[in-house]
């Protein structure tokens, strides 16, 4: 091998090994504390959005791989509660109408993950819930954020807050 050859040949070395150390293809981007919860929310609405929103028990029971027991208990409860009330009472609107995973009564066709806002096992993430111009609604969003807690390996739905602040926990613990 000549002296060129080998300069032109440590060139083109030293030029892949320069762009592969930089090459952000190759970068490791260390995940955040709450990236795993943020993850689990984006599985939820991913599968909640995908699939019938209507508050059934059926519905609720499709969704509880994602949701704490106690909300879970929570939500199956208000069904089994607002089934009973509808009985004598079958002209009056159900306390929650609509989707309370959204809480809105027309549902959302998409939704953007915010930020996650780490506190040791809990994580609040925004989500963006955003309508298109062909629902009655127009183009529109609002944002609610949703509180994952860490059980075992997972993490789960415990809460979703409205942009008003009201908590669906709380709200589904109220005597009625």
């Amino acid at each position: 091998m000549t002296h060129l050859s080998r300069l032109i040949l440590i060139a083109i070395l030293a030029c892949a090994l320069s762009l592969s150390i930089g090459s952000p293809v190759n970068a490791q981007k260390t995940p955040g504390p709450a990236t795993p919860a943020i993850n689990a929310v984006r599985a939820f609405y991913a599968f909640h959005l995908a699939h019938n929103k209507d508050f059934t028990l059926r519905n609720i029971q499709q969704r509880k791989r994602f949701l704490t027991p106690e909300l879970y208990r929570l939500l199956a409860g208000e069904i089994a509660r607002q089934a009973a009330y509808s009985k004598t009472h079958p002209d009056e609107a159900p306390d929650f109408e609509g989707d309370p995973l959204t809480d809105s009564q027309e549902y959302p066709d998409s939704f953007r993950m915010g930020n996650g806002d780490a506190s040791g096992n809990v994580v609040k993430v925004t989500v963006t819930l955003l309508w298109s111009a062909r629902t009655s609604r127009g183009l529109d969003k609002r944002d609610i954020v949703v509180e994952a807690t860490k059980s075992g390996r997972v993490w789960l739905i415990n809460d979703v807050i409205n942009n008003q602040g009201t908590s669906l926990r709380e709200d589904l613990k109220k005597p009625r």
